[in-house]
């Protein structure tokens, strides 16, 4: 019985372990082009002295300091646009995100997921995945964790300028 404790507990310590690393590997690979941001620099950017007295910049502050992580990758090179795929649709499978939205455009696949939130308005992961694998546009991954106010997508891409975040401005929230 001890044997079969220990064994569910290593099981699921691996399981919450691959949670936390998914697409780390991509920060390193040659390549790929990179961006991260953590919590610690939400928060410092939520500490700065701007103008608190304006509502778009404190609903600004409110929604930094809401984010944990951003995590974009961006490729074109083909072996490194298969790995991310590949990465994608494990991770999209074991953490049982839901579709929020495909789009096909110009040759290009974007797909939306998300993980639920503490309400219908808010999710507690965001994943966008552009597939440029067959094309000669950029594969770009695009993993954003916190509490996120939906609506508040097109700003954070508004404030990130990186190849693909523009296409967070076409999440649509009922």
């Amino acid at each position: 019985m001890n044997k079969l404790v220990i064994t569910l507990m290593l099981i699921g310590l691996s399981l919450s372990t691959y949670a936390q690393k998914s697409f780390d590997r991509f920060e390193d690979m040659k390549d790929v082009t990179s961006l991260v941001m953590n919590q610690k620099m939400f928060k410092l950017l939520g500490k700065m002295d701007l103008d608190s007295n304006d509502p778009e910049m404190k609903n600004y502050i409110d929604m930094v300091n809401s984010l944990e992580d951003i995590k974009l990758f961006s490729t074109k090179n083909a072996n490194a646009a298969k790995a991310m795929k590949a990465e994608f649709s494990s991770y999209k499978a074991s953490e049982k995100l839901e579709q929020l939205m495909s789009v096909k455009d110009d040759g290009k696949n974007v797909n939306f997921y998300y993980k639920p939130g503490k309400s219908d308005d808010f999710v507690s992961e965001f994943l966008m995945f552009i597939d440029g694998e067959t094309n000669d546009d950029d594969t770009v991954l695009i993993k954003i964790t916190g509490n996120i106010d939906l609506k508040e997508i097109g700003k954070i891409a508004n404030s990130i300028n990186f190849k693909g975040s523009d296409e967070l401005k076409n999440v649509k929230v009922n």
